[in-house]
């Protein structure tokens, strides 16, 4: 179960197994020629929510080896039980003859150790609420993120602005280009030279 949740959250860190990892620098570069994406690469929203989500994973990391170590000794626990459980069959069969009886029994090792399963099952209650409120806290910066935003987007009206804000598009604005729109050069007219009007062909995706 932590091994999936840690999973799960890799593809907003870029985390691998080995631990976390930057973004390559070809996903980086066209991420800054996107001027959509990036809008969002540096903002001070999205530096936070990286930091809170790098913090999510190394939680999520640590609360994995813990649950494997619980594992561990709920195991031992196990295996010394079972063993008491032979011993105690072995003893009510010899509890029906006569004499004395002597009996076998062996403490588990999470009873005998500094530190039983008590200490283990606080460390993961621990980091379990402190991953509740780093997802809390995640929502909340996503929730703002995405209001500032739309507060930046409700300003591009036109085209223009469009083209201001976010850049112009690959595709340029040519008479063998179908795609953008494009103002046609002006027809000719017999004795009279050049017409004053001007003839825009649309485009299919770009006006």
């Amino acid at each position: 179960l932590f091994q999936e949740d840690c999973e799960q959250v890799s593809p907003l860190l870029g985390v691998g197994r080995a631990g976390p990892v930057g973004m390559d620098e070809y996903s980086l570069k066209k991420r800054k020629e996107d001027k959509i994406c990036a809008l969002g690469l540096d903002s001070p929203g999205a530096q936070k929510l990286k930091a809170v989500n790098a913090r999510r994973a190394e939680l999520l990391r640590e609360q994995k080896e813990l649950a494997k170590g619980l594992r561990q000794k709920v195991g031992e626990d196990i295996a010394v039980q079972y063993s008491n459980v032979k011993a105690m069959q072995v003893a009510v069969k010899k509890s029906r003859q006569f004499g004395p009886m002597e009996y076998r029994y062996t403490r588990p090792p999470s009873e005998t150790a500094s530190e039983g399963l008590n200490h283990h099952l606080q460390n993961i209650l621990r980091v379990s609420n402190e991953l509740e409120s780093l997802q809390s806290e995640a929502q909340q910066l996503m929730k703002a993120e995405q209001t500032q935003q739309q507060k930046n987007s409700a300003a591009v009206n036109t085209m223009g602005s469009w083209f201001a804000r976010y850049g112009e598009p690959k595709r340029e604005s040519h008479p063998v280009e179908k795609a953008r729109s494009c103002i046609m050069k002006p027809r000719r007219i017999p004795h009279l030279g050049d017409s004053q009007a001007l003839t825009l062909r649309k485009g299919h995706l770009i006006a």
